[in-house]
């Protein structure tokens, strides 16, 4: 009888209720991670598809759009020449530290050069989405006219 009463003391209680309430913290976490794990893998994430009800050509179609989003790139020009930001740089001369402005405006003379830039053949393309330093990298350690 008295090692029944001991078994079920009040500490031995608390015990088990609290390993019981951090496996269910541990589970809801592990689960919770899970689902939003495979929510983000799937396409277009947990929300409803494009073109839920729509017939199964326009479907397609929507999807074939949709896909061709990714290729497409862009690179607007960062500073133009009449910007209130460049205008301030050259009043103040180097008085403070406008690093951003010098960086903007190096990216804008790439872009702009007219250095034909080979990625992955002979024929000159652009390196948009790709590493320019990368790119100078290599271009330092083969052999090609612009090297200098």
């Amino acid at each position: 009888m008295a090692s029944s009463s001991n078994w079920l003391s009040g500490v031995n209680v608390v015990l088990v209720m609290a390993y019981g309430s951090l496996v269910f913290v541990l589970l809801f976490i592990f689960v919770k991670r899970q689902i939003m794990r495979f929510a983000m893998k799937s396409r277009r994430g947990p929300h409803v598809p494009v073109g839920h009800n729509a017939p199964k050509d326009l479907k397609e179609e929507i999807d074939i759009r949709l896909s061709r989003v990714q290729d497409i790139k862009y690179e607007p020009q960062l500073l133009a020449d009449d910007d209130a930001r460049l205008l301030q740089l050259e009043t103040q001369g180097s008085q403070s530290c406008y690093n951003y402005l010098y960086r903007m405006k190096a990216l804008d003379a790439i872009r702009a050069s007219e250095i034909p830039f080979h990625a992955e053949g002979r024929h000159p393309c652009s390196l948009m989405g790709k590493n320019f330093r990368s790119y100078l990298l290599d271009l330092r350690n083969t052999s090609t006219p612009f090297k200098g």
